[in-house]
Parts: C-alpha cells; structure tokens; sequence
C-alpha cells in the first residue's frame, strides 16, 4: 500500500487574530530556516509564509498520526509565545482547505487589501527559503506551482487588482485622508525595506514636499532614494538612524516599516510637539508603542486601520470575485485530481517500469472518477463545521475507499460517494 501523504496548513492571519497577537507570531527571513529544519524533524515537506498580516505553515506528513497542537506547540515555543497565543486564534485546515487557503493567498483574495500584488511576492520568496531549506517535495511543489500560475492568471484575465492597495499604499492613502493634499508636506519614511521602498515610490508619485529616509543601514536608505530619483523628481534627505528623532518637529507624516522586535518610537519623543503629526505603523512588530496615540498632537495609525482606504475601489475589484473563485475552483479540482490518485498509483509509478495496457486503463478511471466527484470529496470533509479532527479522519476515510473501489466501483462512470 502507498505511504499516504498528508497535506495540511494551520496558522493565524487578519481574519483570526489582531495585529498584537499576530507581531507575537511573526516570523523574519533569518529566522524560517531554523524553524523549517525544526518542522522537518517529523515532516516530508514545509513552507513558511510570515507577512505582517499572517504566519502560515503549509505542511506534508506522511503519517497518519498527524497531531495538529503539536506543530502549533512547536511555533509558539520557537517564537516564545506559549501563554499569549491561545487557540481561538488559529486557523488549521486538511487536504482540500489547505489548498483552497494557499490559493486564496495566491490571488490575493484573503489579503486585508483585497488586490494586493505584494502576496505573491512574498509566497515566492516564502516556497524559494523552503526550497534552499531541502523542504520542499513533490507535494509542495506542485502546490506552489500551480498557486503561482493561477496568481499571475488571476491578474492578467480578471480586475481584481484593478485600483488594489498594498499595506504601502495604503499608508499613503490614509495619508491623504487624514490631512488632504500632501503638497508641501515633510515625511519622514523609517525603514528601507520593501515596504519602505513602495511607500516612498507612492509619495513621489503625489508630490509630497519632502521625503525623509532613515533606516540602520545607511548604504540601504541611499540606494532606496536614488533608486526613486531615477524615476521621479522630488526633494529628500538621508538622516542618520541615530539622529532622526531630532527631525521630529519638522517633520508632517512618519511612516514607519522596520524589522525591529521592539518600538522606536516612544511617547518621551514627542514630549513637546507643537506640529499636529500623522504616525502610521506599518511594521509588524510594532515600530510605535500605543502611548503614541494618546497625545494630543499626534494621529497614530497602525496596520489594521487600512481597512477604510479601500473603500473607494471596492465594488470595482468585487465585481469579478466569482470570476476569480471559479479559476480557483477549476485549480483545485486539476491539484487535487493528482494528489488523491497518488496513494492509488501502482508501483511501476516508482520503479519507471513502462504499465501494462490494464495499468493504464486502471489509472485513466481513477482519475476520471475524481475529476467527477472532485465537488462531492470536497463537500465530505473541507467544511465539516471546521472540526479538523473530524476533517482529517474523514481525509483517510476518503482514501481507504477510493482504495477499496479502486478495482471495480471505478470503473463505472457515476457512481456515488
């Protein structure tokens, strides 16, 4: 009998849990190799997706002893969370949900901001970790491949990014929304990071008075700005990481996107303001402490308050939501036609011997009948009132009879689950 291997995800994002359970989470690039290679102890097959809006572990198993709480454990011991995490937060699906999750996230369509192109970026950088980490496999690999196609389909043949936001845009926007035109305006960007860099870009592109960058590293901060002014035409200033809360008397609107594990910015440093000031916290963690928005002078924005920028563009991108759910739909029946012929294969499938003409025959059944109950499999178990238990035994209750109806029920055309 074929070793079964077990797809499976579990995580915490926007939907499940607030931005200061989430930061507790968050994963940095440096850290995903160790916590891959600690998942690989008992896995075939893991990628790690940390963003500021979601942790996610897609995993592969193969056993049948797949004990969900023990790689949430893992996580919240690696990131020294045991206690402030709880379950409630946690999202954790089996075979079918956790495909339909990923490709979701592919098509941006369980981003905070509906559209947002960054996702995809990140999930290939994401599956690119898991790769150099020797974690990916068959399994992952053909997920993550078709994720990317049905990502990048979803943008060329439909307008759901159409007027989308990035977390980036999102800041600039609020921006505009909270102080009108930014003419004139000083910003002061912390960070010069991804995120950084397309907040600045859409500063440019409004005509802000002055983009002021700081970031750690010096060198990065420069080639940020000079990036953008080979592009676009606009005053700017570097300003030492050491010194720039000096600058903050002058300064209209910080956006702060950092990779810092505690704030930079304190309530003692606005102690004084005169100047009405706009902070909007893009970093997860948190670069600015609470505090901040209790004084008087100051506006603090962090990143769950994006929501109301989208707005304006939202009927536009929703309009061809079905067209979007319908390819996803058409991508899982094709991902998972595959993965639940795999335990059902015969042998020669490993040993590359050329199958008999009945071999053959048997396989072309297999998949025909999947292809047709596709709808019926995913009904049985990937919405059972989100009981993962009672979703992973209906998973190996699934493939134990297609196992036994492999021989003879396959070969008829309708039959019935």
């Amino acid at each position: 009998m074929t070793l079964t291997k077990t797809l499976f995800a579990f995580g915490l994002n926007h939907k499940t849990a607030p931005v200061e359970v989430r930061e507790k989470l968050y994963v940095t690039d440096s850290e995903i190799p160790e916590l891959l290679s600690i998942f690989g102890r008992t896995l075939s097959e893991c990628l790690v997706l940390s963003t500021c809006n979601r942790t996610e572990v897609y995993g592969v198993i193969e056993s049948a002893n797949l004990d969900i709480d023990h790689y949430k454990r893992l996580l919240l011991n690696f990131k020294g969370a045991d206690g402030l995490v709880n379950d409630s937060h946690f999202f954790e699906y089996i075979s079918c949900s956790a495909c339909q999750q990923l490709f979701h996230v592919a098509t941006s369509i369980d981003s905070k901001v509906i559209g947002d192109l960054q996702i995809l970026r990140q999930l290939r950088s994401a599956y690119a970790t898991a790769k150099d980490s020797s974690m990916t496999g068959k399994i992952l690999n053909q997920l993550l491949q078709r994720a990317f196609k049905l990502g990048k389909q979803v943008y060329n043949e439909t307008s759901i990014h159409d007027g989308a936001i990035s977390a980036s845009l999102a800041a600039v926007e609020l921006a505009l929304e909270s102080l009108g035109s930014l003419s004139g305006r000083n910003v002061l960007v912390i960070g010069a990071g991804e995120m950084a860099r397309l907040t600045a870009e859409a500063l440019a592109v409004k005509r802000v008075g002055k983009i002021v960058v700081t970031n750690r590293s010096r060198v990065h901060a420069e080639e940020l700005l000079s990036s953008l002014h080979r592009e676009y035409d606009f005053e700017s200033e570097i300003v030492d990481f050491a010194d720039f809360k000096s600058q903050l008397s002058e300064i209209d609107i910080i956006i702060s996107s950092t990779g810092s594990t505690e704030p930079i910015l304190h309530s003692e440093d606005f102690k004084g303001q005169r100047r009405r000031i706009l902070v909007i916290d893009i970093a997860v963690p948190r670069d600015v402490e609470t505090a901040v928005g209790l004084l008087p002078n100051v506006i603090l924005k962090n990143i769950d308050d994006l929501n109301s920028i989208v707005i304006g563009n939202h009927e536009r991108r929703m309009q061809d939501l079905p067209k979007v759910n319908a390819l996803i739909m058409k991508e899982m029946v094709d991902f998972l036609t595959w993965y639940y012929t795999l335990p059902l294969l015969p042998a020669y499938e490993k040993t590359g011997v050329k199958p008999s003409i009945e071999r053959t025959n048997e396989v072309i059944r297999i998949k025909n009948f999947l292809a047709g109950n596709i709808s019926e499999i995913h009904r049985l178990y990937a919405h059972s009132n989100g009981n993962f238990r009672e979703d992973l035994a209906s998973h190996f209750d699934l493939i134990d009879r297609l196992r036994a109806m492999k021989s003879s029920a396959l070969a008829a055309p309708t039959v019935a689950l």
